[in-house]
């Protein structure tokens, strides 16, 4: 009798399968840059597929049209950064440690993904219609604040935490502080003369960004 296979193994990849969804990616990334850079009126397709290594016409085949290619960019981004934060673990950890941890984690996010936070500045012009019409927000707002909501509730059942502290404004702080510094860097560097993004600055400000936190949950 012949040995049939195992159930558990795992089973091979389709290689086209594969490369449709670097393909996908690479698109995403390209996607991310432009319109950044350029907002979603001045866009253009046609740089998004050359930076992606492709023909124009792959970009209709995996999205469809201009607005459809941004809300798949805006999407992908909030969902890399919930995914990010995901793997964190951060159930396991003490609650003041957690909140840390989830703090230093927004920090160095928006410091090393600053097309990231463009393409939230060029949202926020557009009165953030775009970001209410992709599939995912309800998932993404709850993937923002619950585990939030989990970490305040478990310092406040061990007494460290105050009572009433929202998950919303622990997100607002947290949000503030990380993304100033990055958004703001040029302004400053040129009228203040303070470089946000030096070394300095940078290891006082990821400090300060820690104490805040500390002060607004703790007794």
């Amino acid at each position: 009798m012949s040995e049939q296979p195992s159930t558990d193994e795992v089973q091979p990849t389709d290689p086209s399968q594969d490369a449709a969804a670097d393909m996908r990616r690479a698109l995403l990334d390209a996607g991310k840059t432009e319109f950044a850079n350029y907002g979603y009126d001045g866009a253009r397709l046609e740089r998004i597929a050359a930076k992606a290594g492709c023909a124009k016409r792959m970009l209709y085949y995996y999205f469809g049209n201009k607005k459809d290619v941004y809300l798949a960019v805006i999407e992908q981004c909030y969902s890399d950064i919930r995914a990010s934060e995901e793997l964190l673990n951060l159930d396991a950890l003490e609650p003041l440690q957690a909140l840390h941890t989830l703090a230093q984690k927004s920090f160095d996010y928006h410091e090393h993904n600053q097309a990231f936070t463009r393409l939230v500045l060029q949202e926020n012009f557009q009165g953030g219609q775009m970001l209410g019409q992709i599939s995912k927000t309800e998932v993404l707002r709850k993937a923002a604040l619950e585990p939030v909501e989990r970490i305040l509730q478990r310092g406040v059942a061990q007494g460290i935490f105050k009572v009433g502290v929202r998950a919303v404004d622990v997100h607002y702080l947290i949000s503030a502080l990380s993304s100033f510094r990055v958004d703001h860097a040029a302004t400053w560097q040129s009228l203040l003369q303070v470089d946000l993004l030096g070394e300095a600055t940078r290891a006082h400000h990821q400090q300060l960004l820690l104490s805040q936190v500390t002060a607004l949950v703790c007794k």
